[in-house]
């Protein structure tokens, strides 16, 4: 008896389960039938009536890419897109009435196109499905390319850019009396008589943040001084240099120095791969043409290529 209980209830269950996935399909199925039905646009050409239903507009918007299809998700948004739509299909309409679709020049680009779509999807079998890479070919690489990953020693200073010469003058002269250069770059940042260069930072004013020793071809002389100062070594007189047209007054002090550094695989392991990838690609390439060269049993004769006769213009030249 208990047997036949629980082959009911599991038989019930299995009933239940199959009727509620057959609705939800049935609603899936229901809601796709009336999309299609749904008419938001109708138009006549050469006598002809044409519709465009729900379905095909949300067709349409599916086959652009994801950022756009964000800008057609609401109502509004496929009724905007709607106009575009009917506007592509109408000038489309007109233009292969006109015949332009049996233009020679057109027919030439799409056979053109064919072509190129053709041999793509070819070197996607014949190059990029060919081509692995393993993390000991991307070790290898990045052993033999280390000196390319070499960060460039940086340096950090605190710096007061003036372009009066006066005042720089009568700033050093607080400096060395006491006055903090942080605290003093500041003052001169809110009274705003921070010249632009080195230490125009408004959020924190004299701070350089660190650069290279390439960071600025203008300021080259500045940026040499600094890398030859010791950490906590200020200017003793006004460092005077010309950018461009203009003189500028700068004081400053080293405040810290990061010598060069070896960059880690790990750091650098993306930038290794896209360039061991580039590597075998190119070199299946080559390969393939040589297999494709050898299989038709290529042959070529550049000796018989005519020289081009000389022009007027280098006959003159001989002259």
């Amino acid at each position: 008896m208990k047997k036949i209980v629980i082959l009911v209830t599991l038989f019930i269950t299995c009933f239940l389960t199959w009727t509620l996935v057959r609705s939800d399909n049935h609603d899936a199925e229901q809601q796709k039938i009336d999309n299609s039905q749904i008419i938001i646009a109708e138009y006549k050409w050469k006598g002809e009536l044409n519709q465009i239903s729900l379905a095909e507009l949300e067709a349409a918007i599916a086959e652009l890419p994801v950022y756009r299809q964000q800008n057609y998700s609401t109502k509004e948004g496929k009724a905007e897109y709607l106009e575009d739509y009917i506007d592509e299909k109408l000038k489309l309409l007109q233009a292969t009435d006109l015949g332009f679709d049996q233009l020679e020049d057109f027919l030439n680009k799409i056979e053109d196109y064919t072509y190129q779509l053709m041999v793509e999807k070819l070197t996607e079998i014949e190059v990029d499905a060919k081509v692995q890479i393993s993390e000991d070919d991307l070790l290898g690489y990045y052993d033999e390319h280390k000196s390319d990953y070499i960060e460039e020693a940086r340096v950090r200073a605190t710096c007061i850019t003036l372009d009066d010469e006066d005042l720089a003058n009568a700033t050093l002269d607080k400096i060395k009396e006491g006055k903090d250069i942080i605290e003093m770059a500041k003052e001169l940042s809110d009274d705003n008589k921070i010249a632009n260069g080195p230490g125009k930072n408004l959020e924190d004013p004299g701070n350089t943040n660190f650069f290279s020793k390439t960071a600025s071809p203008n300021w080259s002389e500045f940026i040499e001084a600094v890398f030859e100062q010791e950490i906590g070594e200020m200017t003793d007189s006004v460092f005077e240099t010309d950018v461009d047209d203009a003189t500028y007054y700068l004081i400053f002090r080293k405040e810290e120095h990061n010598p060069d550094r070896q960059k880690e695989f790990e750091e650098v392991k993306s930038d290794v791969e896209r360039k061991v990838l580039r590597e075998k690609k190119r070199e299946r390439i080559f390969e393939w043409i040589k297999e494709m060269s050898t299989a038709a049993n290529l042959k070529t004769y550049p000796e018989n290529i005519p020289t081009p006769p000389e022009t007027e213009e280098s006959e003159e030249d001989d002259e």
